[in-house]
């Protein structure tokens, strides 16, 4: 009971400590099996990927091959890290009493354009080494999470020091704005012609295509269920201002992946292969199951989450409302980047 008691009032302590060991063992474990440690498992599934990824080639370390793609290992071990940030962020966001509402959302979409945005104009090879690989992902990741957060602990000292008349959201959301500019001139003098380094075409017609597709799928999602809220009441809240951005979100990433890997209207794309092993098994089965599978998977998420434990989250608002936010990333973050690196030909 003392050792329970002590943990839950040094939470923060016991967390480092867990993480301290957990780090201790793997070097130890490194050091005494460096072939399997790194060789293995470091090599394979997360660090050769990076490299391949920046060097935009396949790699090798003592005869174990590493692609530019993401492996099951590394999916789910990454899917683990994002949780565990998605905790932590939480309860430093509790602990400020910062409010996760869809005026935190905008603020925060600055960021999430500058993790897509910088990491395409990787993919134009625009930075060299060893920066490059800094910009690939998960890096890109980390990048844009830390970012984030010296972000909003500026915003937060703005506000209560100069700027109280604006809230967190709208100075870290500005804050954002300035850091993303740049890199979207980057963008805007590539689609002038501009270019920097070899591309096979500017496709913006693919970039209204996606989106126009996107749009009309959001206007049917809306048009339904607010056609059906007067005998189901719970309908509503599929048309939420941050409920279409999931949806949104996740449909860009699904039809962008099919259009920019299987050109399905023949306009001369470059060829492009899904990194993603789960997503890449839909396709394989049928090219557009990807972009409907991600629909209903979305929409059951909402179902879950907005009804079905809606009592339940009640009093967890600011961590269901951080969840979301975090599925959205990771629909429209990949799926603005494939689409960027489409309609700029790289």
């Amino acid at each position: 009971m003392r050792l329970q008691y002590w943990i839950k009032k040094n939470r923060l302590l016991t967390g480092l400590t867990i993480f301290i060991g957990a780090l201790a063992t793997l070097l130890v474990l490194w050091y005494l099996f460096p072939q399997y440690i790194y060789d293995q498992f470091i090599w394979k599934y997360f660090w050769g990927p990076i490299l391949s990824d920046g060097l935009d080639k396949p790699m090798s370390y003592h005869g174990i091959a590493a692609a530019p793609k993401f492996t099951l290992v590394s999916e789910i071990v990454y899917g683990l890290i994002v949780a565990g940030a998605l905790y932590g962020l939480y309860k430093l966001l509790k602990k400020w009493r910062i409010s996760v509402d869809f005026s935190f959302f905008i603020g925060v979409l600055p960021y999430i354009l500058y993790g897509s945005v910088v990491r395409v104009l990787e993919d134009a090879n625009l930075f060299s080494e060893p920066l490059v690989f800094w910009f690939v992902t998960p890096l890109i990741y980390i990048q844009t999470l830390v970012l984030t957060l010296l972000s909003l602990l500026f915003a937060i000292y703005l506000h209560q020091t100069k700027l109280k008349k604006y809230t967190v959201s709208q100075i870290m959301g500005g804050i954002g704005v300035i850091v993303l500019l740049p890199f979207l001139y980057y963008i805007l003098i590539w689609m002038t012609g501009s270019t920097w380094s070899q591309t096979d075409g500017l496709f913006l017609n693919v970039f209204f295509l996606v989106l126009g597709i996107c749009c009309v799928i959001i206007a049917i999602v809306f048009v339904f269920f607010n056609s059906i809220k007067s005998f189901w009441k719970n309908a509503e809240v599929f048309n939420s201002p941050i409920n279409l951005s999931i949806i949104f979100g996740h449909q860009l990433d699904g039809i962008a992946s099919y259009i920019s890997i299987y050109d399905p209207l023949h306009m001369g794309l470059p060829t492009y292969i899904e990194k993603h092993p789960a997503s890449d098994l839909l396709m394989q089965l049928w090219p557009p199951l990807f972009p409907i599978t991600k629909f209903f998977l979305v929409i059951a998420i909402i179902y879950v989450l907005d009804i079905v434990y809606k009592d339940e989250l009640q009093s967890q608002k600011l961590f269901a409302n951080l969840l979301k936010i975090g599925i959205f990333i990771l629909g429209f973050a990949p799926g603005l980047r494939d689409l960027l690196r489409v309609m700029m030909g790289v």
